[in-house]
């Protein structure tokens, strides 16, 4: 694949509005953008795209790695509870403990990808965090294990 966006068309990126860049999309990668994508999304996108191209084109260790992630996302032989965003580290039987409104909870993992709290099973940590805060939340964020951007 070609890339109609080089080095010198970057700057081209960075003012063009959401229709402009959804014409590039189209004429760069053959297709149109997903419908999500926002104005943001593509420029980064495009962007990318064309400094990998610039130098040659994305390794095949990038390749590798992306297809890994890709697999793991959509691999269907798993039930979707089962395909959490947990840490490898994080499994069955392991308790967290959470101190929050001044008090310590204690919530443990489940061999299905979930949660139990309180005596009460939910589906995933964000549905415990929604549960003991009141608002929906990252769940492995709000329980620490994920790690905070600077």
């Amino acid at each position: 694949m070609t890339s109609i966006v080089n080095a010198p068309d970057l700057s081209r990126l960075s003012e063009a509005d959401a229709a402009t860049l959804r014409q590039i999309w189209q004429v760069t990668k053959g297709t149109a953008p997903p419908r999500t994508f926002t104005a943001r999304l593509m420029r980064l996108s495009l962007a990318w795209d064309a400094q990998a191209a610039s130098e040659g084109g994305e390794s095949a260790f990038a390749r590798r790695a992306w297809k890994r992630v890709i697999r793991a996302r959509v691999d269907t032989r798993f039930p979707k509870c089962c395909r959490s965003a947990m840490p490898a580290t994080v499994g069955d039987g392991t308790r967290i403990l959470k101190a929050w409104g001044g008090t310590t909870h204690e919530v443990q993992i489940t061999s299905n990808g979930g949660a139990t709290w309180n005596g009460n099973h939910y589906s995933s940590l964000s549905a415990v965090a929604r549960a003991m805060t009141g608002i929906n939340r990252n769940g492995p964020k709000f329980f620490g294990l994920r790690e905070v951007a600077p």
